[in-house]
């Protein structure tokens, strides 16, 4: 790829890179969405941001250092950046792109809902309705506002940090990995890190590769 053609590649594939490069190498503060990449030279990229606050558009400069000597080596240059930008904003170099459901998450849903129904249905549609008449009004009430306060900590606490660490930023994506741990707690979590996982498994084979 020539070094006139990095420009469009880079705005239309790689936005996110470009908000990492923003916000680690310049400090500003920016949205994929808001950035296009409008020129690069072997000493600095020329990098379009809308600001989200004025809504005006600035032209912010990445050094490139030292200075590229050809173009070859900017494909290299660039993606070292990326690395270098991600980790230094916090984040991890292993990227989860897909929501997956699972039987975990499947159990503890049904189990949570099967406990409301026989605690809260009228009693002539109750099985074993004496088993469950025995048991303690403080337990039930325990029993179901356990599930809603533990999962929204497990969100809170857990996946939301794990979210922003492995770059789950489109809406769609993390209201899905959001609203699966506020259903089911621990399992959503649990098979987030195995995505991840399986994500630094397949980006270290292929830097083994190169």
């Amino acid at each position: 790829m020539s070094i006139t053609a990095i420009p469009e590649a880079a705005s239309k594939h790689h936005s996110d890179a470009l908000s990492y490069y923003v916000q680690y190498y310049a400090q500003v503060k920016a949205r994929p969405e808001d950035c296009v990449m409008v020129g690069i030279t072997n000493r600095e990229m020329d990098i379009e941001v809308l600001s989200n606050k004025s809504k005006k558009k600035e032209i912010v400069h990445v050094p490139l250092d030292p200075p590229l000597s050809n173009a070859k080596e900017a494909r290299a240059r660039l993606v070292n950046m990326t690395w270098e930008s991600v980790e230094g904003l916090g984040m991890s170099r292993y990227q989860v792109t897909k929501y997956q459901f699972d039987v975990s998450q499947a159990f503890t849903i049904i189990a949570s809902l099967f406990m409301y129904y026989v605690f809260l249905a009228p009693k002539q549609y109750i099985p074993f309705q004496p088993f469950f008449d025995s048991i303690d009004p403080f337990f039930k009430i325990f029993s179901m506002s356990l599930p809603p306060f533990a999962h929204t900590l497990e969100t809170l606490l857990l996946m939301v940090p794990l979210l922003d660490k492995h770059r789950v930023n489109g809406s769609r994506l993390r209201w899905k990995w959001i609203i699966a741990c506020l259903a089911s707690g621990g399992p959503a979590v649990s098979r987030f890190k195995k995505l991840v996982a399986e994500e630094k498994e397949r980006l270290d084979l292929e830097m083994k590769k190169l």
